[in-house]
């Protein structure tokens, strides 16, 4: 079984919404969920606010599910992509996302650490730029460039480890150093060899851990680990060393797993108008050991 003979028919199966589809203060007459079918909010649910819905829509796609409703416009589906070279959205970089850069000429094989800050509308032919702040590495002075010169990267995200090539485009000072890269060419997908935290984009539901009321906050599992995760919330309400509930789901080796546990929140985040949220650090505190092993394929199986 593919992953394409399980993703079509269930994207075949949702509706895609819109903010203007999410009603306020209003009782949810049917569950959004997100675009792999991870529910989001029950039935009955009440979004409480514009900054949940803001949230939901900034750090999901959600959908309803079609049942029997007329066929909407093709905008609501994606054509299948036909195979081929790997391209710039196929890696599934955002900005503020960790790349390795090593460049080909004058600086061995030392690789540099540095963060996309953007990307540029496609041009005619219909490639876009990449952005990226001046390489650094500790103890070492910023890497200098050489406009025309191909570089060698590496970047990690929520599809995986990937290495590709890319020409300086732009060398620019102003309002701060920072590098304007061509789209990778020749992108590689490699696998990660430690169970480390893996960026990830699951659906999470949570509650406190005392709170009677069913879990009716929605969150975004940004990395995971077997022994932890980073959860992103709209606001942070818990304190280091409160206690969580939370449940959330993911596939592996086509087997459904579904995790409801409590986790220990060991790190708070602060405010981030870009991610349009906070992350919790948290950690796992009793999972079953079948459990802790599908989280270890499902990261394999990602990297």
């Amino acid at each position: 079984m593919t992953l394409e003979s399980v993703v079509a028919p269930l994207l075949s199966a949702l509706v895609r919404l819109g903010p203007e589809d999410v009603p306020l203060q209003t009782p949810l007459e049917w569950p959004i969920v997100a675009e792999d079918g991870a529910l989001l909010f029950e039935t009955g649910t009440i979004v409480r606010d514009e900054n949940a819905r803001d949230f939901l829509f900034a750090h999901f796609e959600p959908h309803r599910r079609r049942e029997a409703e007329a066929p909407r416009e093709s905008r609501d589906t994606e054509a299948p992509r036909d195979a081929g070279p790997l391209k710039l959205d196929d890696i599934g970089l955002a900005i503020g996302a960790r790349v390795g850069l090593r460049a080909t000429v004058g600086a061995g094989s030392a690789m540099y650490a540095s963060r996309v800050i953007g990307f540029s509308s496609g041009r005619r032919n219909g490639e876009r730029a990449l952005f990226v702040t001046q390489p650094v590495m500790n103890g070492m002075d910023p890497l200098e460039l050489i406009l025309g010169e191909q570089v060698e990267m590496v970047a990690l995200s929520g599809r995986g480890v990937f290495r590709f090539a890319c020409t300086v485009d732009a060398l620019c000072r102003e309002p701060f150093n920072y590098v304007v890269l061509s789209e990778p060419g020749n992108i590689k997908r490699l696998r990660a060899r430690k169970f480390a935290r893996m960026p990830t984009r699951l659906a999470a539901r949570f509650s406190a851990e005392a709170s009677t009321q069913p879990l009716g906050q929605v969150g975004r599992v940004c990395d995971i680990s077997p022994y932890g995760m980073s959860l992103a919330v709209v606001e942070p309400t818990a304190q280091v060393g409160e206690r969580l509930r939370v449940s959330f789901h993911f596939n592996t080796d086509d087997i459904d797993v579904h995790i409801d546990t409590h986790a220990i929140v060991r790190h708070v985040g602060t405010a981030d108008g870009a991610q349009q949220g906070v992350a919790y650090g948290l950690e796992f505190e009793a999972l079953e050991p079948s459990q802790r092993i599908a989280l270890k394929s499902f990261m394999a199986e990602h990297s």
